[in-house]
C-alpha cells in the first residue's frame, strides 16, 4: 500500500463514519486538508460551510477516526494504513496519533 492509497482509505473511512453518525459527510475541502493536497474535486454544490472545518479540526477528525476504527475493525487494511502514516509529520499523522491517546 502506498502512502496515498493509505490516505485515501483512511479519509473514506472517516467520511463514511461522518455520514453514518451525523448525516454530514466531509466536504472536498476537509478531505483535501486531510490528504495534504488538492486531491478531491467532486464538483458537489456546497450550500453550507462544512461543520467539520469550524473549531478544532484535529479534535473532530480524531473523533471521526476513532469511530471509523470501530466501523472498520474487521478491515485489516484500515489498521495497516494508519500504521503506515502514523509517524508522518502531516495532519493525518497527527490525527492518527491523537486518536490513539487516552482521554
Amino acid at each position: 500500500m502506498t502512502p496515498d492509497e493509505a490516505r485515501h482509505l483512511i479519509i473514506e473511512g472517516m467520511n463514511y463514519a461522518a455520514y453514518k453518525e451525523t448525516d454530514s459527510s466531509l466536504h472536498d475541502a476537509d478531505k483535501n486538508r486531510l490528504f495534504g493536497s488538492e486531491h478531491y474535486k467532486s464538483g458537489r454544490l456546497i450550500v453550507r460551510p462544512s461543520p467539520w472545518g469550524e473549531g478544532d479540526f484535529e479534535e473532530k477528525m480524531s473523533a471521526l477516526l476513532s469511530l471509523a476504527n470501530v466501523l472498520n475493525r474487521s478491515v485489516p487494511a484500515f489498521k495497516e494504513a494508519q500504521t503506515l502514516l502514523e509517524g508522518e509529520n502531516s495532519i493525518i499523522g497527527q490525527i492518527i496519533r491523537r486518536s490513539k491517546r487516552p482521554d
